[in-house]
């Protein structure tokens, strides 16, 4: 998470503004919460070069701005401790202000850094950049972005509430910055992960008039046992909540919206590192939230220790637990269905036997009340010939065979879909062995669901006709 994840130092930026004062207020709060300590930090500009300035005196001048800036440095951290109770030390710095908080942060091993949030017209952050967003960029330590007129209840004897929004499958640092807060003192923490709902419902397969506006019980039930799995052991005090959510629009500002209605007393989310062309192009959830938070500090965690992290990391070995077995109830199509059974021979395990039912479906599918052309006579035949294919031995070995019938879809498109929807660990399918003319006419099954899966795929090659 940080370089020093036990430091109990807190960096706070200030150029005595009324933004500079709120993030002041809010370190301060947090502090002594947390049993820690602040580096209350103001940075001048480089003394300037001009030879009509160095003629004049440049030294005396330059003598005496660093003698008030630091004086008045000084009368703010002394009235922050004696108000907040907890030990300020001032720290006049001259440089570029977001080298200079960040290098201070890194020699100090610091836990945080604490800056307010930019008071310039969005023009101007829009064409410059401000030190907050320069900061989030260039910081190895989570940056709190405060804005004028957050709270600062920090010190607030209930547990924090933190919602931290989970963008993406890698995130790690999130939840061990999490686990810090509440290792310290109690912490209430919501892991919030915001779906698109269009490509969840075709990432599925699902199919009848659904609602996208709100949570869909099909959605939350693929992805909420991953989540849970990830943050189930989350280490400290105070409760843990996981919300999925569908977002239209903008991440960054559902995640604004969500952190508002349910009053938390920070928004945490991932900063990643990008600079030049690429943070034109793929601007970071973390920079737009910074841009237009109104009340809730923002936390933003740098990501780039997964990052350097996952190009080193040895990939662990996955048990295959769970197999999709397709069929088109063909001797060639049936041909893999021992070689799923074969998988799990040692460990045990499932295997969920299907059929697809080719037919066209309404476009989109999720949009419109479910087609289904099998009569019940016709699916229970299916099920009952599905059902005659698993091998003699499957209960002796421990292997449980769910069976099920897609009636309609594109047979390689319904397979990969059920392969999410099921959340198997791996698809074993045969291959019908066409090739020349038949194939580039035909295609074939097997090979798009390769193409397709995110999974790993068992070919088995059918009897040759």
């Amino acid at each position: 998470m940080t370089e020093s994840a036990s430091s109990d130092l807190i960096v706070c930026a200030t150029d005595f503004s009324p933004e500079a004062a709120s993030a002041l207020g809010w370190a301060t709060a947090f502090a002594r919460r947390e049993g820690g300590r602040v580096d209350l930090v103001h940075v001048l500009p480089e003394p300037t070069r001009d030879r009509e300035a160095l003629a004049a005196d440049e030294a005396t001048f330059e003598a005496a701005r660093l003698h008030d800036a630091g004086e008045r440095l000084s009368q703010v951290a002394a009235e922050a401790a004696r108000t907040a109770g907890v030990e300020v030390h001032p720290e006049l710095l001259v440089g570029d202000a977001h080298v200079s908080i960040v290098e201070h942060a890194r020699g100090h091993l610091a836990r945080l850094i604490v800056i307010g949030a930019s008071g310039r017209p969005a023009i101007d952050r829009w064409v410059l950049g401000s030190v907050a967003e320069r900061t989030v960029r260039s910081a190895r330590v989570p940056v709190v972005i405060v804005p004028r007129h957050a709270p600062a209840d920090a010190e607030s004897a209930r547990p924090l509430r933190a919602l931290v929004g989970l963008e993406g499958d890698d995130f790690p640092e999130l939840i061990r910055f999490a686990a810090g807060l509440r290792r310290r003192a109690a912490c209430d923490v919501t892991f919030l992960h915001l779906y698109w709902p269009i490509e969840e419902f075709e990432r599925l397969g699902l199919r009848g008039a659904r609602d996208p506006l709100a949570p869909d019980p099909d959605v939350v039930k693929d992805l909420e046992p991953k989540l849970r799995a990830r943050v189930a052991a989350l280490p400290g005090h105070g409760e843990v909540t996981v919300l999925i959510r569908p977002a239209w629009g903008d991440p960054a500002a559902n995640l604004l919206l969500a952190a508002a209605e349910d009053s938390n007393d920070m928004l945490v989310v991932g900063a990643h590192r990008r600079h030049g062309l690429a943070r034109v192009l793929a601007r970071s959830v973390a920079e737009r939230v910074v841009r237009h938070a109104a009340r809730t500090p923002i936390v933003c965690v740098p990501m780039t220790g997964s990052e350097r992290a996952s190009t080193s990391r040895v990939p662990a070995i996955r048990p295959i637990l769970t197999v999709l077995a397709p069929t088109d109830l063909s001797e060639p199509g049936d041909a893999a269905i021992p070689q799923a059974y074969a998988l799990l021979r040692e460990t045990g395990g499932v295997v969920e036997l299907c059929h697809v039912h080719a037919h066209g479906l309404p476009s989109p599918a999720y949009a419109y009340d479910e087609r289904n052309l099998l009569t019940a006579e016709a699916r229970a035949g299916i099920v009952e010939k599905l059902r005659a294919l698993v091998p003699a031995e499957a209960e002796k070995l421990g292997i449980t065979t769910h069976i099920s019938v897609i009636d309609g879809g594109k047979p390689a498109e319904t397979i990969v879909q059920a392969a999410e929807r099921l959340n198997v660990d791996a698809i074993s399918i045969a291959s019908h062995g066409r090739g020349g003319l038949a194939r580039a006419l035909l295609g074939s099954v097997a090979e798009e669901v390769v193409r397709r899966s995110s999974r790993p795929v068992l070919v088995v090659r059918g009897p040759r006709p």
